[in-house]
């Protein structure tokens, strides 16, 4: 998150909660200011201090009897709590009402102006039943109001620890599935470098120089989500030249690329398991080879296509299958639903056709 620390967010996010918290309570203490009620000092303090026992009843519904009661299955133990937060705010008010001398208000009157206004009166004393009414639905309301953005929280909570794991599970997987690609094509160019040393031919030096490029790219460059598309093209074309000096003439390359490639990025050591797999399968020491590739980019379509000869009969090792499976696993995790895969072998010729859309 650029330079923003992980506690830097948190406290953001605790702030701005806060912060919500304090505008809805002033608005629900100022409520009854809004359609009317006049500002007295008797009515003020009865106001207050009622619904700092409903914030009271809130938080401790929310923070406490729920997780730390509720959730336990202490369900006789909670019942009995809420009634007794309950009885103590219905006694409040009545209390209060009488402490600070205050008389139910009237029906609205208006007056000349055409504006509301409030007449108050005093009364004999109304049903006990009927005074209680009304606060006692006031605690109902906020019993629900907390009970529901306790609900809201966990669900909320619980989602983002999913979705954390998620994302943890993610980047581990893919790193697996990177490090098994890497050893596996280090392996076979190293034993491309062989190869040329046993003959002692100067192109051995110059392998060696095109390997540290792609050791150095497999170490600077995968570590990251994503690379710039002419840097993966740049990796695939010292590998190529790299076949080209251990096989020469032996085995025909026809490699083509097509398209503005640094416009796009693409995931690290995606496209290569597939142009490994042609010339590690696709290459017969008793007829001439041909290999193609083709690279095209248009728009935002990256299309790959490797053609390789294959012989049908051939025993294939216990590991023929390991470059394809992992790619297509990263494939899933990296690219779902914006790419299309095709492997098919027909004729003695195997055909990768690979579409990804890489929209940004």
């Amino acid at each position: 998150m650029n330079s923003i620390s992980i506690k830097e967010v948190i406290f953001r996010r605790n702030y701005f909660k806060i912060f919500l918290h304090i505008v809805w309570w002033t608005i629900f203490i100022l409520y009854p200011f809004f359609i009317g009620i006049p500002v007295q000092e008797n009515i003020v303090l009865k106001i207050l201090f009622n619904t700092s026992l409903l914030i009271l009843f809130f938080y401790l519904n929310s923070d406490f009897l729920i997780p730390k009661i509720l959730t336990k299955g202490r369900i006789v133990l909670y019942l009995s709590s809420v009634f007794f937060m309950i009885s103590i705010i219905v006694s409040a008010d009545i209390f209060t009402s009488r402490h600070f001398n205050v008389h139910e208000v009237s029906k609205l009157k208006s007056t000349r102006s055409g504006k509301p206004s409030f007449q108050h009166h005093h009364r004999t004393p109304d049903n006990p039943i009927r005074k209680a009414a009304r606060p006692f639905f006031s605690a109902l309301f906020i019993l629900a109001l907390s009970t529901s953005y306790r609900l809201l929280y966990d669900y909320f909570t619980s989602e983002r620890k999913r979705n954390e794991l998620e994302n943890q599970t993610l980047v581990s997987e893919l790193s697996f599935l990177k490090s098994q690609v890497s050893p596996h094509f280090l392996f076979n160019t190293l034993n491309n470098i062989y190869s040329l040393s046993l003959s002692n031919t100067p192109k051995a030096s110059e392998a060696i120089l095109k390997l540290s490029h792609l050791l150095r790219y497999m170490l600077y460059e995968t570590n990251e989500t994503s690379v710039n598309l002419d840097k993966e093209i740049d990796y695939i074309n010292d590998y190529i030249e790299l076949q080209k000096m251990r096989f020469s003439n032996e085995v025909t390359i026809e490699y083509h690329t097509n398209g503005d490639f640094h416009t796009k990025e693409i995931a690290p050591m995606l496209l290569i398991p597939f142009i490994e797999n042609a010339f590690k399968h696709g290459i017969s020491y008793s007829k001439k080879s041909i290999i193609k590739i083709l690279i095209e980019l248009k728009d935002q379509e990256l299309f790959l296509k490797v053609e390789n000869p294959f012989d049908k009969n051939k025993e294939k090792d216990s590991s023929s299958g390991i470059g394809l499976v992992n790619i297509q696993r990263r494939l899933d995790l990296l690219y779902p639903l914006r790419y299309t895969l095709k492997l098919n072998g027909q004729n003695d010729i195997f055909v990768v056709e690979l579409k990804i859309n890489l929209r940004s």
